[in-house]
């Protein structure tokens, strides 16, 4: 399970980035690095079930590609609202990180990173860390 450990310690360091270098240096970087690490620990979590399937027989190998990962975690758990959550989740951040940014505001109160459909502040950036939090609590417990 050290992979578990593996996505506890990226939402560390998201909090982190958050409640401290966010606080003083208010830039889009600081806000793509904490969507980064996000997506860092959904995939660390993710491995780790998957790697859990494959110990109990339910999956032959695990994919290399997180995009492969994430369509055997669906067909793992296809009845899991939960599941279809997360993995829809992990597609926005995904979008948010590939899409082209334009920074608004740097070194303001209100900076955000403004894509194509999404406007990314540092209240959101919040709400996508705690759902973050909430997924992977959530998938630790599918696999205990």
């Amino acid at each position: 399970m050290e992979e578990n450990d593996s996505a506890l310690e990226e939402l560390k360091r998201v909090d982190h980035l958050i409640f401290v270098t966010l606080k003083y240096t208010r830039t889009v970087d600081i806000i793509r690095n904490v969507i980064k690490r996000l997506q860092s620990s959904l995939n660390f979590i993710i491995l780790d079930v998957l790697e859990w399937a494959q110990k109990n027989g339910k999956l032959e190998q695990v994919p290399k590609a997180p995009l492969l990962r994430l369509q055997y975690l669906k067909k793992l758990f296809p009845e899991d609202k939960e599941v279809l959550k997360i993995v829809d989740f992990y597609m926005k951040i995904r979008e948010m990180l590939l899409d082209e940014y334009k920074k608004k505001e740097e070194y303001r109160k209100n900076v955000a990173m403004v894509t194509k459909n999404y406007e990314i502040n540092i209240d959101k950036l919040q709400k996508l860390a705690d759902e973050t939090k909430e997924y992977v609590k959530y998938l630790m417990e599918l696999i205990k």
